[in-house]
C-alpha cells in the first residue's frame, strides 16, 4: 500500500487480486452487501463504530488480509491517532465484539463460523434431518394406509315404488264375477289324446213312458180295456224256467201257482237292461206294463212271436201240464 493510498482501497485491491466476489463475503459472512460497499469506499457514518469494527475484522480475514492491522487503520483514519490497548483491553474487545447484535447479517446463519458453531450447526442439522426423515416415514405410512383402504361404496338406495290402491275385496253379496282378479294358473302340458268322458247329465235319461210310478194292479187291466187275446200251445219239458230281459224301464208283476197255492215273485217298476229268471213247476203268471219293452223266453224259446211289439199292456201264464199258453192285450 503506497502512502498516498487509503486502506480501505488497498483491501478493496487484496480482495480483487484474489478474485473475491462482494457476493462470495455477503454469503459467506452474512453481511448486508451495502455495508460491504461502504468499507471499501470508506463510508463508515453508516454504522456506529463498534459494529463497523465487527464487519470490517470479519472482511478482512474472509479475503486474506491482516485484520488487526485493518482496525487500527481504520482507527487511524476515523480518529486521527491509534491508541495502545493492553491484554485487557484487546480481550474486553473481543467480547464485545462477540456480544454485539449481529446487526446487518442475514438472519439465516451466524456471521463468524467457529468450530463451536460448526458443531451446533451440524447439530442442528442433523437433528432436523431426523425430524424430517420421521415425518417421511409418517407420511409414507400414512398414504400406504390410505391406498390400502378401499374407497367407499356409495350405496344408492332403491327407488320405493309408489303404494298402488289396494282394491277391497268383493263381498259375498256382490256378484264374484264383477271385478274379480284374474288368477294365473300355471300353464300344464296337455296330453296329446285327451281321455274322453261321457258326464252326467240330468234329465238326459229318456223319458219313462210309465204313465204312473205305481206297481201292476188289476185297474191296469180292466175288462173294458181289452185288446185282444190268444190260446196257444207250446210242448216244453221240465224243469221249466222263464226269462224276462227289461229294454226300458217298465213294470213286471211275476208269480206262480200249484196245486191252487200261488207264490208270488215280484211286483216293481224294473230298469232298462235287468234280467230276471225264475223257475216253476205247473203254472206260471205274468204281467208286464208293454210288450215292447221286454224280451221273453220259456226253456230259452224266445216267445217274440206270441206277445208282439205293440206296446200293449200283457196279462198271461204258462200251464206246462197244458203246455198251453194264454196271453191277453191291454190298453195302457
Amino acid at each position: 500500500m503506497t502512502n498516498t493510498e487509503a486502506f480501505f482501497d488497498a483491501l478493496k485491491s487484496h480482495r480483487e487480486s484474489q478474485n473475491i466476489e462482494i457476493s462470495e463475503i455477503c454469503e459467506f459472512t452474512k453481511i448486508n452487501k451495502k455495508y460491504i460497499q461502504a468499507i471499501e469506499s470508506g463510508d463508515f457514518t453508516v454504522l456506529p463504530t463498534v459494529y463497523m469494527r465487527l464487519f470490517l475484522r470479519a472482511y478482512a480475514e474472509f479475503i486474506g488480509a491482516d485484520s488487526a492491522k485493518s482496525l487500527e487503520d481504520f482507527e487511524l483514519f476515523t480518529t486521527g491517532t491509534i491508541q495502545k490497548k493492553t491484554d485487557i483491553d484487546v480481550q474486553s474487545d473481543d467480547v464485545t465484539e462477540q456480544s454485539q447484535p449481529n446487526i446487518g447479517f442475514d438472519s439465516e446463519t451466524p456471521p463468524q463460523i467457529t468450530p463451536q458453531k460448526i458443531a451446533t450447526g451440524a447439530g442442528v442439522l442433523i437433528g432436523l434431518f431426523l425430524i424430517l426423515y420421521w415425518a417421511g416415514q409418517i407420511t409414507s405410512e400414512q398414504n400406504i394406509q390410505l391406498e390400502s383402504t378401499p374407497p367407499p361404496v356409495e350405496t344408492i338406495a332403491p327407488e320405493t315404488p309408489s303404494e298402488a290402491p289396494i282394491e277391497a275385496a268383493p263381498s259375498e253379496d256382490t256378484n264374484p264375477d264383477i271385478g274379480a282378479v284374474e288368477k294365473k294358473s300355471p300353464v300344464i302340458d296337455k296330453p296329446l289324446v285327451e281321455e274322453t268322458t261321457t258326464p252326467v247329465i240330468r234329465g238326459t235319461e229318456p223319458e219313462s213312458t210309465l204313465q204312473n210310478r205305481l206297481p201292476l194292479n188289476s185297474n191296469d187291466f180292466l175288462p173294458e180295456n181289452k185288446n185282444r187275446e190268444s190260446t196257444n200251445i207250446l210242448k216244453l219239458f221240465a224243469p221249466f224256467t222263464i226269462t224276462i230281459t227289461t229294454l226300458e224301464e217298465t213294470k213286471l208283476n211275476m208269480s206262480k201257482s200249484s196245486n191252487g197255492n200261488i207264490t208270488p215273485l215280484i211286483n216293481q217298476i224294473a230298469s232298462a237292461g235287468e234280467i230276471f229268471e225264475f223257475d216253476f213247476e205247473s203254472t206260471i203268471n205274468f204281467e208286464f206294463w208293454s210288450n215292447a219293452q221286454i224280451k221273453v223266453k220259456l226253456n230259452d224259446i224266445p216267445l217274440d212271436n206270441f206277445l208282439s211289439d205293440d206296446g200293449l199292456s200283457v196279462r198271461g201264464s204258462y200251464e206246462a201240464e197244458k203246455s198251453q199258453l194264454y196271453l191277453g192285450f191291454y190298453q195302457n
